[in-house]
């Protein structure tokens, strides 16, 4: 324990301050994810595979009209936010806020009206018309919780991280689990409709409070002086980034729902969710590192950077080793919270685990990316993986099934990580991997 001490110790200081600023995100997110976990595992006994697939395959809708609704402009104003706080430019960050949420709830509404109409073809194509009603609950919620996730971007680049991270990913989710444990004290029915109603009012109530804490931090809410163009340039490669990103990790889900049923659903979903925790440890140093790379890079501070990300993802190969060991060895007893059937998964759990290895053994390489001005070369990359994610779940789901799924979208995870490391050396200079660390140190 000594010698950890001492290694944390002899970090350079902005890697030492992203490990202390990671600890605080980390205790919110081991809470998130224990919230989520515990839903998951109380709606896989309730509802069964069946039903905790038509919930899963609902979020991952809404999940994906969130990231049209926002156009990139979270990254846009993680970036922008960040240098301007940097410069304690209140202007600029006030006006950055003010053209993101125009642009945001003009999106939103236009995706609000569409996605009701179109709620009954979309229940269709997952073969369940009682989908139809919990989806329109959801999609109307889709303006505050655009609104609720400009403001959560806005704290992230204000260098709150941990805050950001609550109100985006994980409030929501906490709100639900006590929904559900006040519905089950009252006797009430643990619903579909119940459970979707229980995540329209989580949104809500982040969205309340991610607009509260913002006016905390930045008094007049945002200044109104011009529609920054410059944004809506930034934010359309980061829209596409976003876009293929989350089609990236969804596609196996949604066509597991075309082309299987919901309890295939709700098994593989619970395995993803599951290695998800490998992964939980890339997205905490992520969200701290994107607003110091921003600034270093803005102030040609290339040196800082590569020392800065060889060590966290040194440290992030020691986690992920760990997690994928844990899965290995334990991964059906903890599948066997779900219930006995859930076991099934775990073949799933495995191969889906090491593709989690590989993407957090790479570090922040996509990050590094978007942050240095490269989003087109991060969409590019993005959009081929995605190609070969499509036709790989499409083939591979109709001859193994859940297994199929997992096949494809290992392979796909790990070319990615793979081919952005290469790319990101080639156009940064800048390698994510820890080779070379001493020498660098020196």
């Amino acid at each position: 324990m000594i010698n950890v001490f001492k290694k944390i110790n002899n970090l350079e200081e902005h890697t030492k301050e992203v490990f202390l600023k990671s600890f605080s995100i980390i205790i919110v997110q081991i809470i998130g994810i224990a919230a989520r976990l515990i839903t998951s595992i109380i709606l896989g006994r309730i509802l069964g595979a069946s039903g905790l697939g038509e919930v899963n395959l609902i979020n991952q809708v809404v999940t994906i009209v969130m990231v049209i609704s926002m156009f990139g402009m979270d990254h846009v104003l993680v970036k922008k936010i960040a240098i301007g706080y940097s410069k304690k430019n209140q202007k600029e960050i006030g006006n950055t806020v003010y053209t993101a949420l125009v642009v945001n709830v003009l999106i939103a509404s236009l995706l609000t009206i569409v996605g009701v109409f179109c709620s009954k073809y979309i229940s269709i194509t997952f073969n369940s018309l009682k989908l139809q009603v919990p989806l329109i609950i959801s999609l109307i919620v889709i303006i505050p919780q655009t609104i609720g996730g400009v403001f959560a971007s806005s704290i992230n680049g204000y260098n709150k991280v941990w805050q950001s991270r609550l109100l985006k990913d994980f409030l929501t989710s906490i709100i639900v689990l006590l929904g559900i444990i006040v519905l089950w004290s009252l006797k009430i029915p643990v619903t579909l409709f119940n459970v979707i109603m229980l995540y329209a009012f989580g949104r809500i109530f982040t969205f309340i409070i991610a607009s509260i804490y913002w006016k905390y931090l930045f008094k007049p809410f945002f200044i109104k002086q011009f529609l920054d163009k410059s944004m809506l340039k930034m934010a359309k490669p980061l829209l596409f980034v976003s876009a293929t990103s989350l089609l990236l990790s969804s596609v196996d889900i949604l066509m597991l729902g075309w082309l299987s049923d919901s309890s295939k659903v709700g098994l593989y979903t619970v395995a993803t969710r599951l290695v998800l925790f490998i992964a939980f440890f890339l997205q905490i140093t992520n969200s701290v590192l994107s607003p110091k790379i921003a600034t270093f890079y803005f102030k040609k501070q290339y040196n800082e950077i590569s020392l800065m990300v060889k060590q966290v993802t040194f440290g992030l190969i020691i986690i992920g080793s760990i997690s994928l060991l844990i899965f290995l060895f334990f991964g059906k007893p903890i599948l066997g919270f779900w219930g006995e059937d859930f076991k099934e998964a775990y073949i799933c759990l495995v191969i889906l685990s090491f593709g989690q290895f590989v993407n957090i053994s790479t570090g922040c390489s996509g990050v590094l990316l978007i942050m240095c001005g490269h989003e087109k070369v991060f969409g590019y990359i993005s959009w081929v993986f995605l190609s070969l994610n499509l036709i790989l779940n499409y083939f591979l789901i109709l001859r193994y099934d859940i297994i199929g799924a997992a096949i494809a979208t290992t392979i796909t995870i790990a070319g990615e990580n793979i081919v952005r490391v290469i790319i990101v050396k080639q156009k940064t200079g800048i390698l994510t991997i820890p080779i070379g660390l001493k020498k660098l140190k020196k």
